[in-house]
């Protein structure tokens, strides 16, 4: 038998995932509120039946949207985890993007036999997988757009059970006015073949202070206004001497930054958010760095929606990848700045919650940093 053709009473039942979920929350120290539980008994149902191939019809496919910090990508972590399977596979949209770009350059060098390039790369991405968890969903770009459906079509066409999640309802996904109506026919095949959950119990639990602060990853970050030297130095931080000046090429572009060295990469935000980038870029500093600091970061009229869009795209990777992310700041970020959709400014918003904002006072007489910012 296909090892990932199960049995029923198997490792994989659906009784044992959704048990597996409840303890990992529950040795967490977190509980599952009635959204959460009702999602997860249905999610480990669909998924035990596509590991088992129970089901001749089609999977149950969910696809969970809410505003930040309901917990949707934490209960879908919590499933990803807890099913005992080579056969599942969890991706999140820039990486999963960043990887069909590449597969599909890869395969227009070569000859597919009539298959086309997007197609056998998608082949060659879903492999064995019976079970696609797809993370933060969101569609603002027409090319995107066209290879997400292209994508949809191949998950529905192999029976792959899709659990998606996303800030956004279907028929909010590229609201671009101008490209809208060409993504319709996306949002219906979404709609028909997926069931689609809105969870939300009222509660943005990154705001909710009832854990200490954490000392690594993401959260051990802090915002910090407007940044002197005394801020610097409660946060742990060091400024970069002169001689630390480097560049760093992730990709295409390559970006002046003031430290690259040890885990830690500094950059001020002109010379990072200013310029020309994408998120392989910022894909690149998640995977090399575990430690990213933004300094310099203007009061909010005093950068374009351009920079304030890269800024948010950054710590968006920098959140999901959980790397240490520090923000110094001349005036209290406005995550309203890049425009856009409301719900961007709302993940941005609980995005920067999940930093530590000490008292961003100033003691009497604290001096400056060294680092030097024209706006300053």
């Amino acid at each position: 038998m296909n090892p990932l053709q199960l049995s029923w009473g198997n490792r994989n039942s659906s009784h044992k995932i959704a048990g597996r979920i409840h303890d990992a929350a529950a040795s967490a120290g977190l509980e599952l509120d009635h959204g959460q539980r009702r999602l997860v008994q249905a999610m480990a149902t669909a998924a035990s039946d596509a590991l088992s191939r129970r089901a001749a019809a089609r999977p149950d496919n969910h696809y969970i949207y809410g505003p930040p910090g309901r917990g949707k990508s934490w209960v879908l972590g919590l499933l990803h985890d807890a099913v005992q399977s080579e056969g599942t596979r969890r991706m999140h949209f820039h990486d999963f993007f960043r990887e069909l770009h590449a597969r599909t350059h890869g395969v227009e060098q070569v000859d597919t036999g009539g298959t086309s390039p997007i197609d056998q790369a998608l082949d060659d991405m879903l492999g064995p997988t019976r079970v696609l968890c797809f993370d933060e969903l969101h569609v603002h770009d027409p090319g995107d757009a066209m290879f997400f459906a292209r994508t949809l079509k191949a998950i529905f066409a192999r029976r792959i059970l899709l659990i998606a999640t996303s800030n956004y309802a279907p028929e909010d996904l590229l609201s671009n006015e101008y490209f809208h109506h060409l993504f319709e026919p996306t949002i219906e095949m979404i709609t028909r073949g997926m069931s689609v959950t809105r969870l939300d119990a009222g509660t943005d639990y990154r705001t909710l202070a009832t854990t200490p602060p954490h000392e690594h990853g993401y959260a051990a970050g802090h915002v910090l206004v407007p940044g002197s030297a005394g801020q610097l130095r409660a946060a742990g931080l060091t400024v970069p001497a002169s001689h630390e000046l480097t560049d760093v090429t992730p990709t295409t572009h390559t970006f002046p930054a003031l430290r690259a060295a040890q885990g830690q990469a500094w950059f001020d935000f002109r010379a990072l958010c200013d310029a020309p980038s994408a998120a392989s870029d910022y894909l690149y500093l998640a995977e090399h760095f575990d430690h990213v600091v933004i300094d310099g970061i203007p009061a909010p009229d005093r950068a374009g929606p351009s920079a304030w869009k890269r800024l948010a795209n950054l710590i968006d990777v920098l959140y999901d990848r959980d790397i240490r992310t520090d923000l110094i700041c001349m005036a209290a970020p406005d995550p309203t700045a890049a425009g856009g959709h409301a719900v961007d400014a709302a993940r941005l918003a609980s995005r920067l919650a999940a930093l530590q904002t000490p008292d961003n006072a100033p003691a009497p007489h604290d001096e400056p940093t060294a680092t030097i910012h024209p706006d300053r």
